[in-house]
C-alpha cells in the first residue's frame, strides 16, 4: 500500500512543477531548440507578459529550462530545455495520442470524431520514446537498490 501511496505522490509533486496552462505549451515551443523571450511570447499572444515571466522563473526553479543570458545590450535571453524537460517530450507524445484516441468529437470546436489515421513512422517513434522513458525508470530504480 505504501509503495502505491508513495506512487500516486510522485504523481502529485510532478503535476506541480508541469501544472498550469501554459508550462506544457512552453516545453512544446521550446522542443526544437532554443527560444527568445520575444520568441515564446509571440507564440502564445493570450498570455500576459508577466504570468509568461512567472511560468518561465517557475520552470527554470525546477529544472525544466536554463535561462541564458547574454551580457550585450539591449539584453539578451535566451531559454532552452535541460535534459530533464526534454524528458518531458515522449510524455507530451503519449498525451497526444491519448487524445486522438479517447477525446473523439469532445474538444472544443474540434471535429476529431472521423476515423484516426497514424502514421507509422511516427507510431514507431512514439513507441521508441515509451521505451526510452522505461529504460530510464529501469535504470534509476537499479541505482536506488545498487548502493555505490
Amino acid at each position: 500500500m505504501t509503495k502505491n501511496k508513495d506512487f500516486w505522490r510522485r504523481i502529485e509533486s510532478a503535476l506541480n512543477v508541469i501544472g498550469g496552462k501554459w508550462k506544457l505549451l512552453i516545453v512544446i515551443a521550446l522542443k526544437d531548440g532554443t527560444q527568445r523571450y520575444s520568441d515564446i511570447s509571440h507564440k502564445f499572444p493570450e498570455i500576459s507578459e508577466r504570468m509568461l515571466v512567472k511560468q518561465l522563473r517557475e520552470m527554470e526553479h525546477d529544472g525544466i529550462i536554463i535561462r541564458t543570458v547574454y551580457p550585450v545590450v539591449p539584453a539578451k535571453v535566451e531559454y532552452s530545455l535541460t535534459q530533464s524537460g526534454e524528458k518531458l517530450i515522449p510524455v507530451l507524445k503519449i498525451l497526444g495520442l491519448w487524445s486522438l484516441i479517447y477525446l473523439g468529437s469532445e474538444v472544443i470546436g474540434e471535429d476529431l470524431s472521423g476515423p484516426v489515421e497514424v502514421d507509422s513512422t511516427k507510431l514507431n517513434q512514439l513507441i521508441e520514446d515509451i521505451d526510452g522513458i522505461l529504460k530510464d525508470v529501469h535504470t534509476k530504480l537499479n541505482r536506488k537498490e545498487d548502493p555505490v
